[in-house]
């Protein structure tokens, strides 16, 4: 499921951080919204975990984003 981050993730946590600051969303209401711990949320924003791709799509899906606006987006060649 969610993996400890292999490398440093500074722009994708910090743009999941920016949207909830921005939204004026504390840890506890995003929590809610998606269903997943705020001890993980918060370790995701600093860049102390790595989110799954899945967990992703989750928590953007809940939360009524595009995954690119929360998360660092690699491209899939078809």
């Amino acid at each position: 499921m969610d993996r400890p981050r292999a490398e440093a993730t500074g722009q994708a946590t910090t743009r999941f951080r920016a949207w909830r600051l921005a939204k004026e969303l504390s840890l506890d209401e995003v929590a809610d919204l998606t269903g997943l711990s705020k001890a993980m949320l918060s370790r995701a924003e600093r860049g102390q975990r790595e989110l799954a791709p899945m967990t992703k799509v989750k928590v953007a899906r809940r939360l009524g984003v595009a995954v690119r606006d929360l998360f660092e987006v690699s491209e899939v060649s078809a």
